[in-house]
């Protein structure tokens, strides 16, 4: 009587149990503390600027500081808008922080010493223009957030939230009652008057607060995106070389 093979366990990393691949857009050695946010929040973290390390992970972050301008110009320069849409496209999870969501409406308007007012035309994946806050005598600084009831990201998150970008949008101009379409769920602050604190939309979430400034709310923030990333095993953090992983310090 044939005895039966002993069955060899095989050992794979499950799903369920690997941790997410975030790729962070910029350069290899920075973003330290945006790194370490998100790795407190469950995920393995590169920076990069590689378009298929960036279009391959389970989720994206682009952020962006004070200047609504540098980032789009930081984001043209590295190819990472062609990346955006595809993403978005294909219903992978994007992540914008900062000055950077300004960039993802239709333009951003400056003063210019000698031009005067200076419309820049930006991505345009939703109407509107985003504007200086200094235009309605506001600066940058802290708010609470009046959340959308639509909300997963940001419903029912306590403290402030802290503002870095000197621009800001004033006006929804999305139409929300189109059938087909699922209204994105906007967030505001508590300023008077009041603009855009965050966008959800779809895979294309967008925050104009800084997450690492903004303690424990940013922290729980980070931590629901961060549980929403579907692993894919498209870019596994194992294959990744030790000079591609984000370990180091460094500004967010």
């Amino acid at each position: 009587m044939p005895v039966p093979a002993e069955s060899t366990p095989v050992k794979t990393e499950t799903m369920q149990s690997a941790r997410p691949v975030v790729a962070v857009l910029g350069e290899p050695g920075t973003r330290g503390a945006l790194v370490k946010l998100l790795q407190d929040a469950g995920a393995d973290v590169i920076v990069t600027a590689v378009p298929e390390q960036l279009r391959e992970a389970d989720g994206m972050v682009v952020t962006g500081g004070a200047s609504s301008l540098e980032a789009y110009e930081d984001l043209k320069a590295k190819d990472a808008e062609r990346v955006i849409g595809r993403r978005v496209a294909g219903g992978r999870p994007v992540l914008v922080a900062g000055a950077a969501l300004s960039c993802l409406f239709d333009s951003v308007t400056v003063e210019h010493p000698q031009m005067g007012q200076v419309q820049v035309q930006c991505m345009g994946e939703w109407p509107g223009e985003s504007v200086e806050l200094s235009t309605r005598d506001l600066v940058p600084g802290v708010s609470t957030l009046r959340s959308s009831s639509d909300s997963a990201l940001l419903k029912d998150l306590e403290g402030e939230a802290h503002f870095k970008s000197e621009h800001g949008v004033f006006e929804w101009a999305f139409d929300q009652s189109i059938e087909y379409i699922a209204p994105p769920a906007v967030t505001w602050t508590v300023t008077e008057p009041a603009y855009i604190a965050a966008v959800e939309n779809g895979p294309l979430t967008a925050v104009q607060f800084c997450p690492v400034g903004s303690g424990e709310l940013g922290a729980d923030f980070m931590r629901r995106w961060v549980a929403s990333l579907a692993v894919t095993g498209r870019l596994s953090s194992g294959s990744l070389s030790s000079g591609d992983s984000a370990t180091a310090a460094g500004g967010n």
